[in-house]
């Protein structure tokens, strides 16, 4: 397995938050970060009502990083309490395994502070250690400017649009593809 070093970065508001991968231990804090960001959020395509409602399924969900060579699961952490994560999900269809998809999560009052810079840094930097990863991917909604902006900065070209991909409160939405060649 591709290990992950822990990391400090600093933020543009001056905070020191670590970057490490998430452990079994997790479960409760990242339970509560991802049930307070996804209300919080316009542009994350899960329902309040699909959260994960119980540590276990918390558990079993960072589990499911921790067993798979090609997945990774990475928390922001700032005194003691997680305020993001990013995650890698490696296909486990063998014609597959070298292609991994992206997704990420950060509390409001953590957003534009530079932390999503720096946890898709940290992402890309395992991804082009490890020795089975050639390609990353993302799917964002076309509206979300500031997401795309970011990818676009750290790399990720777009591949095409589905229109009305998501259907919010009667509004379809449009989904843009994005990917890294990290090899």
């Amino acid at each position: 397995m591709q290990e992950f070093k822990n990391i400090k970065v600093t933020l543009k508001n001056g905070e020191q938050v670590s970057i490490r991968q998430a452990s079994m231990s997790d479960a409760g804090k990242l339970l509560e970060a991802i049930n307070t960001y996804v209300p919080q959020s316009d542009y994350i395509p899960l329902l309040e009502e699909e959260l994960s409602k119980s540590v276990k399924e918390k558990s079993d969900w960072i589990n499911s990083f921790l067993k798979h060579d090609n997945s990774l699961l990475l928390v922001a952490e700032y005194e003691d309490e997680i305020i993001g994560n990013i995650d890698l999900t490696g296909s486990s269809r063998k014609i597959m395994e070298h292609t991994g998809l992206i997704g990420m999560g950060i509390l409001k009052e953590w957003r534009n502070s530079g932390l999503g810079t720096q946890l898709v840094s940290a992402l890309i930097g395992w991804s082009k250690q490890h020795p089975v990863l050639e390609l990353i991917w993302l799917q964002v909604y076309t509206e979300n400017k500031l997401g795309i902006g970011l990818y676009k900065k750290m790399g990720f070209v777009e591949n095409g649009i589905i229109k009305d991909f998501f259907k919010q409160d009667n509004r379809y939405l449009d989904n843009l593809t994005m990917s890294l060649v990290v090899k």
